[in-house]
C-alpha cells in the first residue's frame, strides 16, 4: 500500500489540479477561448472556474443564448481533455442577483433593510412598509401603560445595495450596477436559482456530474455593495417572527436601531440578531443552494463573506474560504482574525467526512497601492499557510482572459497564471499544488484537542502557541457539537476525529443547551479548559509522541515551524512548514516504526532518511529553510534504518558577479561525491540561469538555488543570468529587478562515522 501512495504522491492526477478563477473579461474570441485552455492544460492546469468578468463582451448579455454558446464551447473544449469545470454562478460578485434579473423579476426582492422614525414623519416610497409601531420611551425602551412616550415606526425599506456587474459601466457606484437581491428571502432565492442554474442546467445538463463538478457562490451579501446602511440593519419580512423565537424582543429590537443606553440589552440584542440573520441565510439561501446542486450531482462551492463563518460551511459539498487583499500576509499568520480561515474550511470538512476543502487565494494580494507587486515567492508562501492547514482544493485568484486595457489589468490584480512571468515554470508549480492537495486530502491530523467556536469567535492569539509549540487541534464549533458529535465515555466523536480535550476562550460566551451538553463531556471524563492558557493546560495534559525538536542555536526561529502530523491510508506522514525568515534545523521524533523517506512536493522523488534512536523513540534529521516545506513518509510496513546519512558540507564558495546579460566564470572538476549549486541572496523578482550558454533553470521562488551539477564540464564553465521584472514593472509601480549575492557553492558528500 505504501508504495501505492507513493506512487500516487509522485503522479497524483487531475482531481487535485489548481481551479483557477477565469476571468472571461474582454470581447469573445471562440478561437481563443479554446487556445487558452489548450494552454492552461499544458501546463498542468486541470481544472477551470469559468467566472464572467467586468469587461465582458458588451454585445453579448448575460445567460443570453449567445452568452450560453460561449460556455457551451468553454466546457465542451474542457471535456475533450477530460478537464474539471466549476460554474460562478453570478455576474460579478457578490452572488444572489442573478446580474439584476431577480429583482426585474420583482422589485420587492431587492435587499431590504429595516429602519425607524417618528410615527407619520417618513413618507413611504415604493415598496416601503411598516412592519409595527412602537411607543418608545427618551431612552428607547418600549414604553409600559402611562409612561411618556412618542411611537415610531419601524419600516421595512431598501438598502440599496448593487454588485459589481460585468460590462464596463456596472461597477461600483456607477448608475448600470445591478441591483443587489433579498436573499434572506427565500422566494427572492428561488428567482436567482430559477435565472442561473435552471438556464445553465437547461443548455449544460448533460455534462453536470463529469465535466462541471461545482456551482461556485461567492460571498453573499445580505445588504449588496454601495449600501446606505446608516441607522439601517439588513431584514426581510417575516423576520420578526424568527427574530422572536431566537429568544429576542421589541426592546431587543429597539436596541440594534438606537444608541441604547444599557450595553448588556445592546450586546444581548446582536448577539439575538446575528444567530437569527445567520438560520435565515443558511434556510434561504444556503439550503436550497445546496439542494439544487445535490440534485444535479453536482457540488455546492465557494465561500461566505467572512473568514469566520465556520457556521456556514455545513451547507457546502465543498467548503470553502478565501484568503485576498493580503488578509494573512507574513508575519500575521497567527495574529491576523482572518488567519483563522484555512482551518475555517479544512477542519469543518474534516468533522462532516468530506474529503476536499478549498480556498480562493492570491487576489490583490500585492503589496499596499501596488497590487501587480506579488511574487512567486508570495504565491508560495500562501500555499505553504493553506497546506499546513488542511486546505487541498486551491483556486487561484485568477487568470486572465486578458489584460487589453486598464479596464482589464486594473481590476484585482494580479493575474496568477498565464500574465505573469512564473508561467512557464507552472508545472512545477501546479505539480506541486497537485501533491501537497492530494497528501491533505483525506488524512487525519491526529489532534491532540479542540477549541470551541462559532462564527461570532473564532480564537486568534489563544492558539497561536499551540502553533508555535507543535500541538494540533481542531477547531470545533457549537452547531456541531449539538448536531453532529456523539458524546460517549468523556470522548467526542464526530467525522474521523476523537478529542477528550476541549478548549475553549474564556471570552466565548456558552449558552445553556451548550453548557449542558459540555456539562456531559466533563462528567463522562472529558478534560475541559475555559480561559486563555492552552499552551499551559495542552503542555500538561498532552505527552508528544511525533514532533519536530530544533537544534539548541535553533530553538527561537523553532516558533516559525508548522509541524503535521498526517495519517493516510494508515501511513505517518510528517510535515515541516517554515514560516519564518531563516532555517531552521533539528530533528523529527517520533514513537512510529517504519523506513522513513524525504518526498519532495515539486518532483514526487523520494530518499531514504535514515534514524537515530533517542529516548522518544526515532528521530530523523532535517533542516527546513524558510518558506519550505520537508515531508518525510513511514513505511510502517517496513524496519526503520538507523544509521548515519550523507552529509553535505561547503567545499568552496565562488563569487559570481554577474548581473542580467553578464557572465562570469569558474574552475570546476567533476567527481562523484562533488556537487555545485548556482545560489543568489536575491532575486527580483525571477531569473534564468544559464551555464557554458546553455539554459540550467529559472528560478523564480525560494530558496534561490540551482543544482547546475549535470550542466558543467571539467575545467572554466561560465555562468550568465537573465533577469525576468516583476509585472508591477509593466502594469504598476515600477520594482527593483536584478539578482543579489550570486556564487557557485561547490559540496562535498560524505557519511559521518
Amino acid at each position: 500500500m505504501y508504495e501505492l501512495l507513493s506512487n500516487t504522491f509522485k503522479n497524483p492526477g487531475s482531481a487535485f489540479s489548481p481551479l483557477p478563477f477565469w476571468f472571461l473579461n474582454d470581447d469573445m474570441d471562440p478561437d481563443e477561448l479554446v487556445r487558452q485552455i489548450d494552454a492552461f492544460h499544458q501546463k498542468g492546469v486541470d481544472g477551470l472556474v469559468i467566472h464572467p468578468r467586468i469587461g465582458f463582451d458588451s454585445h453579448i448579455d448575460y445567460l443570453s443564448p449567445e452568452y450560453l454558446d460561449i460556455m457551451e464551447l468553454c466546457v465542451k473544449t474542457a471535456a475533450e481533455k477530460r478537464m474539471m469545470i466549476v460554474l460562478y454562478d453570478e455576474a460579478m460578485y457578490p452572488s444572489g442577483s442573478a446580474h439584476g434579473m431577480v429583482v426585474q423579476s420583482n422589485p420587492l426582492f431587492a435587499a431590504r433593510a429595516l429602519f425607524a422614525a417618528p410615527a407619520g414623519c417618513h413618507t413611504l416610497l415604493p415598496g416601503e412598509e411598516i412592519l409595527l409601531t412602537l411607543p418608545l420611551t427618551p431612552d428607547f425602551t418600549v414604553a409600559k401603560e402611562g409612561e411618556p412616550a412618542a411611537a415610531y415606526d419601524f419600516i421595512l425599506g431598501f438598502t440599496g445595495g448593487t454588485i459589481r456587474g460585468i460590462h464596463a459601466d456596472e461597477d461600483d457606484h456607477m448608475e448600470a450596477a445591478p441591483p443587489a437581491a433579498d436573499i434572506l428571502n427565500p422566494y427572492a432565492v428561488e428567482a436567482f436559482i430559477e435565472n442561473t442554474h435552471e438556464k445553465y442546467y437547461a443548455r449544460l445538463g448533460s455534462y453536470f456530474g463529469t465535466t462541471i463538478i461545482g456551482f461556485f457562490t461567492d460571498e453573499p451579501s445580505l445588504a449588496g455593495r454601495c449600501a446606505d446602511m446608516n441607522g439601517k440593519i439588513s431584514w426581510t419580512y417575516d423576520l420578526l417572527k424568527d427574530f422572536m423565537a431566537e429568544g429576542g424582543d421589541e426592546n431587543h429590537l429597539t436596541a440594534l436601531l438606537f444608541d441604547f443606553p444599557d450595553t448588556g440589552r445592546k450586546r444581548d440584542a446582536q448577539d439575538i440578531y446575528r444567530c437569527t440573520i445567520r438560520k435565515r441565510l443558511g434556510k434561504a439561501y444556503y439550503t436550497q443552494l445546496s439542494a439544487w446542486c445535490e440534485r444535479h450531482n453536482i457540488a455546492l462551492m465557494g465561500h461566505p463573506a467572512s473568514s469566520s463563518d465556520c457556521e456556514l460551511m455545513k451547507y457546502f459539498h465543498i467548503p470553502g474560504q478565501d484568503l485576498v487583499w493580503r488578509m494573512a500576509e507574513h508575519g500575521t499568520e497567527l495574529t491576523s482574525p482572518d488567519s483563522v480561515m484555512a482551518k475555517c474550511s479544512a477542519d469543518a470538512a474534516r468533522h462532516m467526512g468530506l474529503e476536499r476543502n478549498s480556498n480562493e487565494c492570491f487576489g490583490v494580494c500585492g503589496t499596499d497601492g501596488n497590487p501587480w507587486d506579488f511574487t512567486a515567492s508570495d504565491m508560495m508562501r500562501s500555499l505553504h499557510f493553506l497546506f499546513a492547514r488542511g486546505v487541498n482544493m486551491i483556486i487561484p485568484h485568477a487568470f486572465y482572459y486578458s489584460l487589453r486595457t486598464p479596464l482589464q489589468f486594473n481590476e484585482r490584480p494580479p493575474d496568477a497564471g498565464p500574465n505573469n512571468i512564473w508561467w512557464e515554470d507552472y508545472p512545477r508549480i501546479s505539480g506541486y499544488i497537485k501533491r501537497m492537495s492530494w497528501l491533505n486530502a483525506g488524512s487525519s491530523n491526529n489532534p491532540c484537542c479542540a477549541v470551541l467556536c462559532s462564527n461570532d469567535c473564532m480564537p486568534v492569539h489563544t492558539v497561536a502557541k499551540l502553533y508555535e509549540n507543535g500541538y494540533t487541534f481542531n477547531y470545533l464549533t457549537t452547531d456541531e457539537l449539538m448536531h453532529l458529535a456523539h458524546i460517549h465515555d468523556g470522548e467526542i466523536a464526530i467525522g474521523g476525529c476523537r478529542y477528550n480535550i476541549l478548549l475553549a476562550d474564556e471570552h466565548f460566551r456558552l449558552d445553556p443547551a451548550v453548557a449542558t451538553q459540555l456539562d456531559r463531556f466533563v462528567t463522562g471524563g472529558g478534560k475541559l479548559y475555559r480561559g486563555s492558557d492552552f499552551l499551559g493546560f495542552i503542555a500538561k495534559n498532552v505527552r508528544k509522541t511525533s514532533y519536530f525538536a530544533p537544534l539548541p542555536q535553533d530553538a527561537a526561529q523553532a516558533k516559525n515551524i508548522r509541524f503535521v502530523h498526517l495519517t493516510k491510508s494508515g501511513y505517518p506522514f510528517m510535515l515541516c512548514f517554515n514560516e519564518g525568515d531563516a532555517a531552521v534545523s533539528g530533528h523529527v521524533v517520533t514513537n512510529r516504526s517504519g523506513r522513513c523517506e524525504i518526498w519532495d512536493p515539486f518532483t514526487g522523488d523520494k530518499a531514504e532518511l535514515k534514524g537515530e534512536l533517542c529516548t522518544s523513540g526515532i528521530r530523523y534529521p532535517i533542516t527546513v529553510k524558510p518558506n519550505t516545506v520537508v515531508i518525510l513518509g513511514f513505511n510502517v510496513d517496513v524496519p526503520p534504518t538507523i544509521g548515519a546519512n550523507p552529509v553535505r558540507t561547503v567545499a568552496e564558495i565562488k563569487p559570481l558577479p554577474v548581473q542580467n546579460g553578464e557572465t562570469a566564470s569558474f574552475l570546476y572538476h567533476p567527481a562523484a561525491n562533488k556537487t555545485c549549486v548556482i545560489t543568489f541572496e536575491e532575486v527580483h523578482d525571477a531569473c534564468r540561469v544559464l551555464i557554458n550558454g546553455g539554459e540550467a533553470g529559472f528560478l523564480c521562488f525560494e530558496p534561490w538555488e540551482l543544482d547546475v551539477t549535470e550542466k558543467l564540464t571539467d575545467g572554466e564553465n561560465t555562468v550568465s543570468v537573465e533577469v525576468v521584472e516583476s509585472m508591477a514593472n509593466q502594469y504598476g509601480k515600477p520594482v527593483p529587478s536584478g539578482v543579489v549575492g550570486c556564487a557557485a557553492e561547490i559540496y562535498l558528500t560524505s557519511i559521518k562515522a
